[in-house]
């Protein structure tokens, strides 16, 4: 699935440069031997905390469901309303002003 996101990420920053393409979900399917740097996503959020590799058991009296973490949730919010907010100018005139011309 992470893939996919990522394809469609390419996709959507080869026509919208100024995009931000953030995948989020409740639990987590991945494991650690996973390269996160070589997908184009911006971010991930992972509401839970949690994996979902133990799914089998969610239904059993013993299984701890972590809740939504309200401050992922905040780091979500802060990530897209900066960038809703931020300067959208540049270009060559800009960057050469700074001495250098991507922003990071």
């Amino acid at each position: 699935m992470l893939e996919g996101s990522s394809r469609a990420a390419e996709d959507l920053k080869a026509r919208n440069p100024n995009s931000l393409y953030v995948v989020l979900m409740e639990w987590i399917k991945l494991t650690s031997d996973v390269n996160l740097r070589k997908y184009k996503v911006d971010q991930i959020y992972v509401l839970r905390q949690q994996k979902n590799t133990d799914r089998e058991f969610r239904y059993e009296e013993k299984y701890v469901k972590n809740s939504i973490n309200p401050v992922v949730v905040q780091h979500l919010f802060h990530k897209v309303r900066k960038h809703l907010k931020m300067d959208w100018t540049g270009g060559i005139e800009h960057g050469i002003e700074r001495g250098w011309l991507i922003d990071e």
